[in-house]
């Protein structure tokens, strides 16, 4: 019987975000021949959720190991290095506490893709957010007073989930700030 590997398994292997895993798998998909399935893991409790056999997961690990440490700033993993953290209600009018958390290039667009199952989902807020920020900023606004409910969907206070993302923010740089080079650095270019 062939192992799969859920897409949270790898964001967990290459430390990054599952949207990230997400995205980057439906891009390369057919340039890998990888082949992504449902399956129920122990992991989900049953439940259906994205995964790849361990030969495509050795493969798009491999692939995006590779691409991170390309020298070229244009390829596709170093494009959106910078979009939103955002928070949506799934379900406000049935459950007004259960919210959706993540990372997302174009929040509207993705609030969209959750009113194909949730037609009143409703986005609360959204922040400018590093790409490379987004577990963190899970880890810290869920790490009191709420439950997981499946991926990245939880139950608690919303305002709490609110001013904590707020608190989060209001401690972190702005995304877009560089830190200037030592001249001594081997970065800078002579």
């Amino acid at each position: 019987m062939e192992s799969y590997y859920t897409y949270y398994d790898i964001a967990e292997k290459l430390n990054i975000g599952v949207d990230t895993v997400r995205r980057h798998v439906n891009k390369v998909k057919k340039e890998l021949d990888l082949n992504p399935v449902k399956q129920k893991t122990v992991s989900s409790k049953g439940s259906l959720v994205n995964c790849l056999s361990t030969d495509d997961t050795n493969t798009f690990i491999n692939y995006f190991e590779t691409k991170e440490e390309s020298s070229d700033k244009n390829d596709l993993l170093t494009t959106s290095r910078y979009g939103f953290f955002y928070i949506i209600q799934l379900i406000p009018e049935f459950n007004p506490n259960r919210v959706k958390i993540g990372f997302a290039d174009n929040v509207e667009k993705r609030l969209k893709e959750h009113q194909t199952a949730s037609p009143t989902a409703k986005l609360v807020g959204k922040w400018n957010c590093k790409r490379a920020w987004d577990q963190c900023v899970m880890d810290s606004i869920t790490r009191e007073n709420c439950k997981l409910v499946l991926n990245e969907v939880y139950e608690g206070d919303l305002s709490e989930f609110i001013k904590r993302t707020d608190d989060f923010f209001a401690n972190m740089p702005k995304p877009e700030n560089r830190v200037i080079l030592s001249e001594h650095s081997p970065m800078k270019k002579k």
